[in-house]
């Protein structure tokens, strides 16, 4: 578990089994929350929130959400855990306590993800120092995919992750959102020409 701006996180990782709906067909239920920084797709299952990422089209983010799930079934429905992803999203973090994450993924992409959890919003960490964190200082380009594949945008906050010489690095959204997202939680000053800087600061 990890405390992140005094909200509580737990990982929760899907099986094998639950993914692939061999025991019983995974339910998942989805729906469009619109905030400040965006519209976001949310899906969750009844143990917690298992997909975010941004809803640019309605309809090409379900495609996606259900290639990510081909073993699901859907349902188009607003539920608990979607207006939490919203607080999150708001960064209303005095609206939440704990958040389950109910997340498919390989032992060293969740370690990764869970690492992400403890960076504060308005901070910055590095592939390299995740790699370091996570007891595998040479594993910063396997990070990298890891935080490529994060299923749960924003929440787990990979656009926090930069390269060690303090280039931004990728983003699976596409860059502009990553400074997007950074400069709404480093609070930055605008310059004359309405670019944004931030400051980053490491964690």
């Amino acid at each position: 578990m990890s405390a992140l701006n005094n909200v509580s996180f737990r990982i929760e990782p899907m099986t094998k089994q639950e993914f692939m709906g061999k025991e019983k067909k995974l339910t998942i239920s989805y729906s469009t929350v619109k905030v400040p920084i965006g519209n976001f797709l949310v899906a969750s299952t009844s143990k917690g929130i298992c997909f975010l990422m941004p809803a640019e089209t309605k309809w090409s983010s379900v495609e996606t959400l259900k290639r990510h799930f081909p073993h699901a079934r859907f349902r188009c429905q607003k539920v608990k855990h979607h207006k939490t992803a919203a607080y999150l999203l708001k960064q209303r973090y005095d609206k939440v306590e704990s958040v389950t994450l109910h997340i498919y993924g390989t032992s060293f992409q969740l370690a990764v993800w869970q690492d992400l959890l403890a960076v504060p919003s308005g901070m910055v960490t590095t592939y390299w120092d995740v790699a370091k964190r996570i007891g595998n200082p040479k594993a910063a380009r396997p990070v990298g995919q890891a935080v490529g594949k994060n299923p749960i945008m924003y929440i787990i906050p990979c656009h926090r992750v930069i390269c060690k010489n303090g280039s931004l690095g990728g983003y699976r959204w596409g860059i502009a959102k990553k400074i997007k997202f950074l400069n709404k939680e480093s609070c930055a000053l605008k310059t004359a020409d309405g670019m944004a800087n931030w400051a980053p600061t490491f964690f």
